[in-house]
């Protein structure tokens, strides 16, 4: 009861508090500045002869191109020559903009590359070499492109300054290389068609180019960034050269179609049935800097299925969109809380583009068609979205899905050198009630050691046309204030969020309603290079949540120690102390929690061996309290990639959970096995086992890229429940699928 009365006392004060703390934070930062010294810039030699993309870079045009050869690195020496001396060499003409590397290495046989796959997750991993190019120059956001010595091709879009990306986003590109004697080569063509950028006659880029040497855990870079971003130093966009010499270049308003045609069968124990669909994407730029995106009965089929987790929290998984009509333009759209690691659920996103054509149970709903205009016009980033789904009945499931309307605007606008300012309006539209939301956001980043954000959003429910679900209270409003900040050796995090006990936005994804929240996060980073350790984070972070009452609800305080190896690899160690408090039963794979309070402690490990190696794995495991009861368990996962063409992975978790006097076991166990004949043909087979649901479900996919930006799929999808028991379930669907792409 003290606890509440000092927090209802004082909350406003502890707001107060923090606002002030934020305030130093930008006022001691600007003060530490640092002014770039050096412009680095680039010109690009524009040619009329034909480029071919072979690897080779024997035509004459590429010798009159001004090279970019002076690398440094980031990691692990940072500011110091890259060990192994790279050449770099712009073209471009009427369509294409063109890079040509020369990596030479001393001893080539050292040569890291085990990935032939189109955005496999672990080409950064290899040996490779990557191009950030920011269209616009605005310093905000760019398109990044990574290529390793087989040919294996990874393109991402960059957003928020390097701070988020999106791995998913794809484009229509070509490259090839070659490996010789003492070097390798690559040869790249982006079409100008696949880039966003405003129309001017002597256009200027943000540009960086680097290397990634694997044998040396080594990166380098053109334009130099601080290694206090670790891995994502290479995506920073307020680190970026000057491209320039790019005159005539109109941006493209062309027309790109995508028909797709797809034969199927879908078999179970019942029945089988044939079924034959058919669709279209179409793109097309409205204005040199805007383009508007369409789709018609769009098909997913080739997606892999998401990877199975064990959840033992009281809240829903948060997963990554994959569908391509989804991915285009997504950053624009981001608006929310942001997560405090890549690893963590986001606690609240306003749109969250997966509760449109998927439902609860992650059955697809059909989308009958959608369209979308997203770009950048002047200081204003522009994102309009709308979707229609066709009703959706499962009897068995007793579900019953009405046909819907989703429609998302976006806006945001560019201020100072790159802090932005914004608005969201977000509208789920059924026959007899709607959801809305909308909300405002801002990011001041008055240098590269800081960024202070925040949000207000409010949702409004209409069950039908005549009964409003609203009031004029604060309890369908949500908003939020943090603030990070960096150097070489510390980090400091802040953050405070205040969810109505209503606000709900049914085209989003929140954590937790009815509460606040404030969190805290400092990490110690120095760089010890002594018995075999390159780096180390270390430090605490406390995490409490409180209701609309000031009554906490929710306290963990946890300290991390991770710590990366020379040799590559690296290990964490992990203590949490946990306190929580229950006004309701809650209830964890069938058994209930009573009411009450819960103090527990746990302690965690986990060391994970060099990724680019032929056999890698990790070992993991967690012991202690958990609500009434005890939690253990282990984590495992072995990789095996003996070449490019092979690869093979698997993983494997357990926990043991006692509650009271019941227990249970929670376990996934999943294996990837990927064979690349080359870099446009692949297949692969997914397996999963989750033993919460008894479901085993396996995953084939044979991809052929016959021509660029056209796909020929063979998809086999299985799901068995209620394996080994006499009323076990089975489903299969084979599809056949065929894309062919126009450029118009």
């Amino acid at each position: 009861m003290g606890f509440a009365l000092i927090f209802r006392n004082q909350h406003l004060q502890l707001v107060k508090y923090l606002i002030q703390l934020l305030l130093i934070f930008v006022l001691v930062s600007l003060v530490d500045a640092q002014k770039q010294s050096v412009e680095y810039e680039v010109e690009a030699y524009r040619t009329y002869e034909t480029i071919e993309i072979d690897g080779d870079l024997n035509e004459p045009e590429w010798r009159k191109a001004k090279p970019v050869d002076r690398f440094v690195q980031i990691e692990p020496y940072e500011g110091s020559p890259a060990s192994q001396p790279m050449d770099v060499r712009i073209l471009y003409d009427d369509s294409h903009i063109y890079f040509g590397f020369t990596c030479f290495d001393s001893d080539i046989s050292k040569l890291v590359a085990n990935e032939m796959r189109r955005d496999a997750r672990d080409i950064h991993e290899n040996d490779n070499v990557f191009i950030l190019l920011d269209t616009y120059n605005d310093r905000r956001s760019g398109f990044f492109f990574r290529i390793n010595s087989l040919g294996a091709m990874q393109d991402s879009k960059v957003i928020n300054g390097g701070d988020s990306m999106n791995r998913d986003w794809d484009i229509v590109w070509e490259c090839r290389t070659k490996v010789n004697e003492n070097h390798w080569v690559l040869e790249v063509a982006i079409p100008f068609s696949q880039l966003r950028f405003e129309k001017q006659e002597h256009m200027v880029w943000g540009i960086n180019l680097g290397r990634e040497i694997a044998r040396n855990k080594e990166e380098a870079i053109w334009s130099p960034v601080s290694k206090s971003y670790g891995g994502m130093a290479k995506y920073r966009t307020a680190n970026l050269a000057r491209l320039t010499g790019l005159t005539g270049i109109v941006p493209s308003r062309n027309l790109e179609i995508s028909p797709y045609i797809s034969p199927g069968l879908t078999k179970n124990d019942n029945d089988t049935n044939r079924v034959l669909d058919s669709g279209l994407d179409l793109k097309y730029g409205v204005t040199p800097n805007l383009t508007a995106d369409f789709t018609y009965n769009t098909d997913f089929a080739q997606v892999e299925a998401d990877q199975e987790e064990v959840n033992l929290t009281r809240f829903d998984l948060f997963f990554p969109e994959k569908r391509p009509f989804f991915l285009e333009g997504a950053g624009l759209f981001d608006f929310g809380i942001p997560r405090a690691s890549f690893r963590r659920p986001p606690p609240l996103l306003l749109f969250y583009s997966r509760r449109i054509g998927i439902e609860e149970e992650g059955n697809a709903i059909p989308i009958t068609a959608g369209a979308k205009i997203t770009g950048k016009t002047g200081p204003y980033g522009i994102g309009i979205l709308n979707v229609l789904t066709d009703k959706f009945s499962n009897p068995e499931d007793e579900i019953d899905i009405p046909s819907t309307n989703y429609t998302v605007t976006r806006v945001k606008r560019d201020v100072l050198d790159q802090s932005s300012v914004g608005l969201i309006v977000v509208n789920k539209q059924e026959s007899d009630r709607y959801n809305r939301s909308g909300g405002l956001d801002f990011l001041y980043r008055p240098n590269e050691n800081l960024n202070v954000q925040g949000m207000w959003a409010r949702t409004l429910d209409e069950e039908d046309s005549g009964s409003m679900e609203t009031d004029a209270s604060n309890h369908e409003n949500a908003w939020s204030v943090g603030s990070r900040w960096r150097n070489d050796l510390f980090r400091l995090e802040g953050l405070y969020v205040d969810v109505g006990k209503n606000f709900n936005p049914e085209v989003g994804f929140i954590r937790q309603q009815g509460i606040r929240r404030i969190r805290s996060e400092m990490r110690y980073t120095p760089w010890p290079r002594k018995f075999g350790v390159r780096r180390v984070w270390i430090g605490p972070e406390i995490d409490c949540i409180l209701d609309q009452d000031n009554q906490l609800q929710t306290r963990d305080m946890t300290f991390l120690s991770w710590f990366e190896f020379e040799s590559g690899g690296w290990v964490n160690f992990r203590t949490k102390h946990t306190f929580e408090r229950l006004e309701e039963e809650e209830e964890i794979r069938g058994i209930v929690i009573p009411v009450g309070k819960y103090s527990f402690s746990s302690f965690g490990a986990m060391i994970e061996s060099d990724e680019s190696k032929m056999i890698s794995g990790r070992i993991g495991a967690n012991f202690g309290g958990f609500w009434d009861g005890s939690r253990r368990g282990f984590d495992l996962g072995i990789s095996f990639k003996p070449n490019g063409h092979l690869s093979f992975q698997s993983g494997y978790e357990f926990n043991q959970v006692e509650l009271g006097a019941e227990s249970f076991d929670a376990s996934v166990l999943s294996a990837r096995l990927s064979y690349s004949i080359s870099t446009t043909l692949f297949a692969k087979v997914f397996t999963q086992w989750n033993n919460d649901d008894d479901i085993i479900s396996t995953n084939f996919l044979l991809n052929y890229i016959y021509r660029p930006g056209s796909d020929f799929y063979f998809v086999f999808n299985q799901i068995n429940e209620n394996v080994g028991s006499s009323n076990s379930i089975s489903e299969s669907t084979f599809i056949v699928k065929m894309t062919y792409w126009w450029h118009l």
